[in-house]
């Protein structure tokens, strides 16, 4: 019986040791994302749609992949097919492209213990009132707040940033979903 525990406690350790979490296969970049930006609307049905993001170092120069740690100025050309919204709130979730146990890369959760969620967009992003019809946003971003969060995060891997926007117009109490985005990116 001692035998018996001995071989099945090896097998396990054997086992375990020869599948360690850090030598997990490395997932390649998806949908480009080694290049450029990857983002695309969760739903048709939104009030908004973005048909172009792009990343700016604080001088007006391009940059990619994104350093989080740095100030950078997020381009955003897109469309409200609604009302104008003079106040809204954004909940956002992080996800990670990376191998599981299976070997099989799959977008994988990173928790954030709600410190992305009801943050008010109008103070953070300095957009507000979002006027209907086009817009051409210029959205200068410092995440410095979120340090707690960005420190945990591995460098030149791909990211999914689920970006979720709510209406906070005065009188509005359902404080409805009016944009949904989904960007994939590198972080440097």
């Amino acid at each position: 019986m001692h035998r018996f525990l001995l071989a099945t406690s090896l097998l396990l350790c054997s086992s375990f040791h020869a599948f360690p979490v850090e030598n997990l296969a490395d997932c390649p970049f998806p949908n480009g994302t080694d290049k450029q930006i990857h983002s695309y609307m969760c739903s048709d049905n939104e009030q908004f749609s973005i048909t172009d993001i792009q990343t700016l170092d604080k001088n007006g120069k391009p940059i990619y992949p994104i350093d989080p740690r740095q100030e950078f100025i997020l381009n955003l050309t897109t469309y409200n097919h609604g009302p104008q919204i003079d106040d809204n709130h954004v909940n956002v979730k992080i996800n990670q492209y990376k191998s599981g146990w299976s070997g099989d890369c799959a977008w994988t959760a990173i928790p954030t213990f709600g410190l992305l969620n009801g943050i008010d967009g109008c103070d953070f992003a300095h957009n507000c009132p979002l006027t209907s019809g086009p817009l051409f946003l210029i959205l200068p971003l410092d995440l410095s707040q979120f340090s707690a969060i960005i420190n945990m995060l591995a460098a030149y891997k791909p990211y999914e940033l689920e970006i979720r926007m709510f209406n906070y117009n005065k009188g509005n109490t359902a404080h409805e979903e009016i944009a949904c985005v989904m960007a994939q990116v590198e972080l440097s």
